[in-house]
């Protein structure tokens, strides 16, 4: 793990670039570019874990991974990587402007059972495919409004953006196409 002042350090360069990224494409053929777009940090925190991680180590996937795992079912996944990229092309964009943003993982990866006491939907982008990737996440963050957030995470164009505005959180996944919702 890298240390708070080499995060700090590494986010104060991103943050420098993030004004002039236009959001990202992630469907784009040439996936070291799209990998390349944004930086590879996050600031997470999940009940009284929290960690900031640089994910494009093996051992920082695997952390994020157990940061945004099934607490329920005790179920660890692998989070698509455009999600991991959206994420952390938010918390640049918000340093570029002078907010420091520690995102509050509510929810990631879910099986099945979770899902259904959560949501009784059948289909989520929070449940695996075949090889335990999940490609949805539910986050706060104290440094902005959820209603910010999911304006953000809309111009990132990456997937699906949902607003729980009584809940204060946003759900976002990486589906392809663009669609958002408002819930309670």
């Amino acid at each position: 793990m890298i240390s708070r002042r080499e995060f700090v350090r590494k986010i104060a360069l991103a943050a420098c670039a993030a004004p002039a990224l236009a959001p990202f494409d992630a469907r784009a053929d040439n996936a070291a570019n799209a990998t390349n777009a944004v930086p590879t940090l996050l600031w997470l925190r999940r009940g009284s874990e929290e960690r900031q991680i640089d994910y494009s180590t093996a051992e920082g996937y695997r952390a994020v991974s157990w940061l945004m795992r099934d607490v329920k079912a005790n179920v660890v996944g692998n989070p698509d990587w455009r999600l991991l990229q959206q994420w952390s092309w938010m918390q640049a964009w918000l340093a570029a402007y002078g907010h420091h943003a520690r995102f509050d993982v509510h929810s990631g990866l879910r099986t099945p059972a979770t899902n259904t006491y959560f949501e009784g939907k059948r289909a989520s982008f929070h449940l695996p495919d075949r090889n335990m990737v999940f490609r949805a996440g539910d986050f706060s963050t104290p440094a902005a409004p959820s209603e910010y957030m999911g304006r953000l995470a809309y111009l990132s164009q990456q997937g699906g953006v949902g607003f729980y505005q009584t809940r204060d959180f946003i759900h976002t996944d990486v589906r392809g196409r663009v669609v958002t919702w408002r819930a309670r």
